[in-house]
């Protein structure tokens, strides 16, 4: 039963950002947060901090599909919408948001001739790669200018950790170097081009991805501005006037002037919704993060009151846009999930924050001195959501031998339905696999369990459950290796929120889970949510069971055609409805596979009336909690 992780990949209100030296430690090696918190991303790749300002370090990938920015959503779930690139038929990328330098942020694509509009498109790429170096004790030569009065050779202090297991490289963003004329880019992650909305040219800034449409170095505005950027607290002029407030513009809506007609403002009276981990399958919420368990935190921010979506205001003079926001987008956001935290939940929710911006409308490229993208808001999403930069706020502290600040970066597990793949509730007898994050390791050696009666050690590892009673309980495991670990949870547990204990070579990796007495989940095929699934049909008066790889044929109606599942958390439920395309489909059985212990089947009848429906979704529902959605193709 071994399994594959499927994974596609991802001070407000002030005119600017802080410079590095509010980061916490040294502030010489500052830790990348595509790598310290990545765990914490939601299905949008974004999250917040304590105070519940949501905002993304990488690529926006729901508002880049929300504009149709040559992204496709391949599936749908419970925790979030899988995409991808498209392959070909690229158009240029839209404005996506503005640095607080005023220079416009374009998805990913571009002319692959910045003079001319005629060429064709290509993916923007990075000129950003990994060094190759074998100690840290020298700075890349582009960081030079955002860490003033270091030197480019670093003294015994200054130093970064060893390159080794804990501290790989790619760890901190001074990791990478730029190399003039491998990318499309110069260091600022921008260049001066044409673009749809500027034809006659002027620098813009590009999202950086891979070619799989995973972030690339530095993700959306390099460490230091390209512009000049103003200094102080925003304050709007009184001969500043409204082009758009309440949802409402104040006269024609410009068509023209691309600093008033990208913004997002036709959700303005949308409410947002938010996805929170305590239950997934209760859908986008008005208010977040709702109830939770017993014992549960849920620290910096929430919203209790439904708060309004995307921009709610823009002002202008003849040489500045105002804009402000509730922080919040339209399309749904959330869940969060950590590690070792909450059962498994990140502690904190995005807020309604009323953040202000200031955006110069004639930008200009900074003389001198550059001025640095440091912690905080760096620019704002044409939807109001706030950006930040590679940096996650923590740094290396020599003096310790560890870094300092940011979230909690150490050995630990993610714990997901085995079934589903997601993140969130799951059951007594579930089966769930744990993957490790950061230098864990999950087992000692690559082992499956040679039969169906799993042992409570394999590959030198064993896992406890420490539930909400405080009672010790070992887990059942099926296969173990290094960075993946897929076991059973024991029937006896108490529901409630509980710790896993992952132990191998002596070494403990913590994890967290919370336990309820229902939550379906079906097996997956791949990323698309294709459903594991066999259709049993009468032939000669036996049964015969077929392996679902293509278009399902309902057949004649003598043949009883089923369409047989499999899944888990079901924990005994009585009260099992599934819909085929939306379709109510009768269940003619829910329980227990019977061949391994906490692997469930469901058994669906197939009407008549399913014929040439073509790709359906399939939903179980049980105890009033939906499952994650597979299709099949009914032809």
């Amino acid at each position: 039963m071994k399994l594959r992780f499927l994974l596609f990949v991802a001070a407000v209100g002030a005119a600017f950002a802080q410079p590095p030296a509010m980061q916490t430690g040294d502030g010489i090696w500052l830790r990348d947060a595509l790598f310290g918190e990545k765990d914490t991303f939601d299905s949008c790749l974004a999250h917040q901090p304590g105070q519940g300002q949501y905002h993304n370090h990488v690529q926006p990938v729901c508002l880049r599909a929300q504009l149709g920015d040559n992204i496709d959503v391949i599936a749908s779930s419970r925790t979030g919408n899988t995409y991808r690139e498209k392959q070909s038929g690229w158009q240029h990328s839209p404005i996506l948001g503005w640095a607080l330098d005023g220079h416009p942020i374009y998805g990913p694509y571009g002319y692959s001739d910045p003079k001319s509009a005629a060429s064709p498109i290509k993916r923007m790429k990075s000129g950003y790669q990994l060094r190759k170096m074998t100690q840290r004790d020298s700075l890349p030569e582009w960081a030079l200018g955002y860490h003033t009065g270091v030197s480019q050779q670093l003294t015994a202090t200054q130093q970064g950790p060893p390159i080794n297991e804990r501290f790989p490289v790619g760890r901190y963003i001074e990791d990478n170097e730029f190399v003039v004329g491998s990318g499309d880019l110069d260091q600022f992650n921008g260049r001066t081009t044409v673009t749809p909305e500027y034809p006659n040219g002027t620098y813009a800034y590009f999202i950086t991805i891979k070619d799989d449409g995973t972030p690339a170095f530095p993700y959306i505005v390099g460490l230091q501005y390209y512009g000049t950027v103003a200094r102080g607290q925003v304050t709007v002029p009184a001969e500043a006037q409204d082009y758009f407030n309440s949802g409402q513009f104040s006269g024609p809506r410009n068509t023209t002037d691309p600093t008033l007609r990208t913004w997002q403002t036709d959700n303005a009276a949308a409410v947002a919704r938010a996805v929170v981990g305590w239950d997934p399958s209760a859908g986008p919420q008005t208010t977040w993060p709702g109830t939770q368990p017993a014992g549960a935190r849920a620290a910096g921010g929430g919203v209790t009151t439904p708060a309004n979506a995307d921009i709610q205001r823009i002002r202008t003079t003849s040489s500045t846009v105002y804009v402000n926001s509730n922080n919040l987008p339209s399309y749904v956001i959330g869940p969060w999930f950590a590690g070792g935290m909450n059962g498994g939940v990140f502690m904190n929710f995005a807020a309604s924050v009323n953040v202000q911006f200031a955006l110069p409308r004639a930008p200009q490229a900074a003389s001198g001195t550059r001025t640095n993208t440091g912690l905080g808001a760096i620019g704002i999403w044409v939807n109001g959501v706030a950006i930040f930069n590679a940096a996650d706020g923590a740094s290396y502290r020599t003096a310790s031998g560890d870094d300092a600040g940011g979230g909690i970066v150490q050995s630990n597990a993610l714990h997901w339905s085995s079934a589903s793949l997601e993140g969130g509730p799951v059951t007594p007898g579930a089966l769930m696999t744990a993957f490790a994050q950061f230098e864990g390791k999950l087992a000692t050696t690559t082992e499956a369990a040679a039969t169906a009666n799993w042992p409570l050690s394999l590959g030198g590892a064993t896992v406890t459950i420490i539930d909400a009673s405080g009672a010790s309980t070992q887990a059942p495991i099926a296969y173990a290796s290094q960075k993946q670990l897929n076991y059973r949870i024991p029937e006896t547990v108490a529901t409630g929120l509980a710790t896993v204990r992952i132990t191998a070579g002596g070494v403990t990796v913590p994890g967290a889970i919370h336990i309820v007495n229902t939550y379906p989940g079906l097996f997956r095929s791949n990323a698309e949510n294709a459903a594991v699934a066999q259709v049993a049909r009468v032939s000669g008066g036996n049964v015969v069971y077929e392996l679902v790889n293509g278009p399902v044929s309902i057949g004649a109606a003598a043949e009883q055609a089923t369409l047989v599942l499999y899944g888990t958390g079901l924990n005994g439920a009585k009260d099992v409805t599934a819909t085929v395309g939306g379709v109510a489909v009768p269940v003619a059985y829910a329980g227990a596979q019977g061949t391994y212990a906490g692997l469930d089947q469901i058994n669906l009848s197939l009407p008549q009336s399913l014929t040439g429906k073509g790709k359906v979704d399939v939903v179980v529902t049980a105890a009033g909690k939906p499952s994650n959605p597979v299709h099949i193709t009914i032809r």
